[in-house]
């Protein structure tokens, strides 16, 4: 319904467990990188918990689907000690035939398999998913299948995810043989308020949005009431874009979100942490918001001429536009707080004022260097060092910048040209003369560069950098 009006290929928050819009915070990432290990040096047991709707089944999917390994795999989801024994559900999920034979007949086939598996280089990994349902029982028989690995190989591992009841269960007194088989156990939380707001706009750029729709407040409130649940977030974002089309508005703020949220606490029993009506939106960040507001506005009318900002102008009402000093210090706030893709943006509207293009491409390429994107970075440094600058100090600061860049990349004859000309006409300026002298050394190991990395001493050059350009003209 409002994909169109958003400019939205697909729902960016749907329930479903989809892998291509897995956002990776530092727990998800954590539990990702922790149960590849577990995967990769054939664990027995990898047990991930978590609260309902943390995200676990996506991360499972996004292992799936990115997985190298030559894995056979079987998965059992809502398995409960009530469905009997558990040989025929497993046997099942891998496609093995369970009609009339004994489990004690399942059991041997299942050994043949898992031999069968390894002789031809493949290993077996069988899921189980909620496996908080499961009782004492059902973990004794997953822990006795896993004796079929015999001590100098690892042709079955077992992968529980579930609730924190599973990990309650895994403490009992009569799990302790089970738990000592545990690799890898990791308990996934919920999102900070910081990657929250990262969240909703990752999801908006998978589902094709190209610029901002959600406030940052509107971000941080979406995360006090869900306590940064990935699934509540994403229902309550949904109902808020559903509001934000019926008012047309081309901005989903802190109102909008909500006045979805109070609606859906009304006539729904969405589980939010804190209840809409608690939650207060002081002056301050209202301010600070409609100043956020009044800068993507701009970037809206860029647009195909659905936002607000495209219908004031049709209708010839007059839109305030922030000015380039608050526009480049709200820049230059967002990038210490490290949300550098709104940074960019507003960077990338500031570079069409020609007396702020210098310093707002050198900012950009900051934060595309922050963010580990090392060509684009070299790209927006000498997009600015082509553009006029306001003032010789101005011209100074990128030249060095380029040059310190390009030296970085080990574009080393590009850089000790930069520096020949600075050292000539900047005496003394910073450090010029010391890295000429050491780049004109041939012999002298410089600043090796592993590509995408850079030896620690360049680090305080990029925070020297970006002081000095906060600092011109400001």
């Amino acid at each position: 319904m409002y994909e169109t009006y958003y400019q939205l290929k697909t729902k960016p928050f749907t329930l479903l467990p989809d892998p291509e819009f897995l956002y990776l915070g530092a727990k998800h990432k954590m539990a990702l990188s922790l149960l590849e290990y577990g995967l990769a040096n054939g664990t027995a047991f990898i047990v991930i918990t978590g609260h309902p709707g943390t995200g676990k089944t996506t991360l499972l999917n996004r292992l799936l689907d990115q997985s190298g390994h030559p894995w056979v795999i079987g998965i059992l989801s809502n398995i409960h000690g009530g469905l009997g024994g558990l040989m025929p559900w497993i046997a099942a999920s891998f496609g093995l035939p369970t009609n009339g034979k004994s489990a004690v007949d399942i059991f041997h086939e299942f050994a043949k398999f898992l031999e069968h598996e390894h002789s031809t280089g493949r290993r077996v990994l069988l899921i189980l998913d909620e496996a908080q349902n499961v009782g004492a029982e059902v973990l004794e028989e997953l822990r006795l299948l896993s004796n079929l690995n015999d001590g100098r190989r690892r042709s079955l591992q077992i992968l529980l995810s579930g609730q924190r009841g599973l990990q309650d269960l895994l403490k009992g007194p009569e799990m302790v043989q089970f738990a000592q088989r545990i690799g890898v156990d990791y308990v996934l939380d919920g999102l900070s308020e910081t990657e929250t707001v990262a969240y909703i706009e990752h999801r908006l750029q998978v589902a094709g949005r190209s610029s901002q729709l959600f406030t940052t407040l509107a971000g941080r409130i979406a995360f006090r009431l869900t306590g940064g649940i990935p699934r509540l977030i994403n229902q309550l974002c949904d109902h808020a874009l559903v509001y934000g089309y019926a008012e047309q508005a081309g901005t989903i703020t802190a109102r909008v979100l909500l006045a979805a949220a109070v609606a859906r606490a009304k006539h729904g029993v969405l589980p939010f942490v804190v209840l809409p009506e608690d939650v207060d939106l002081p002056e301050p960040e209202l301010s600070a918001e409609r100043v956020e507001v009044d800068s993507l506005v701009g970037g809206h009318a860029q647009g195909d001429g659905q936002t607000r900002h495209s219908r004031q102008l049709q209708q010839g009402e007059v839109v305030s536009m922030p000015d380039p000093l608050s526009m480049y210090r709200e820049g230059l706030m967002l990038k210490e707080s490290g949300e550098y893709t709104k940074a960019i943006r507003l960077f990338d509207r500031l570079s069409t004022h020609e007396s702020w293009a210098v310093r707002a491409l050198s900012q950009k390429g900051l934060c595309l260097k922050a963010m580990g994107q090392h060509h684009d970075a070299l790209t927006a440094i000498r997009e600015a060092s082509k553009r006029r600058p306001a003032t010789q100090d101005e011209n100074v600061t990128v030249q060095y910048l380029l040059a310190r860049t390009l030296e970085s990349q080990g574009l080393y004859d590009e850089a000790r040209e930069i520096y020949v000309v600075l050292d000539r006409r900047q005496h003394k300026y910073r450090d010029v003369s010391t890295r000429l002298a050491r780049l004109q050394d041939e012999d002298q190991d410089f600043g090796q560069i592993i590509e995408g990395e850079q030896v620690t001493r360049f680090a305080s050059f990029w925070r020297g950098c970006g002081r000095l350009l906060q600092n011109m003209r400001r």
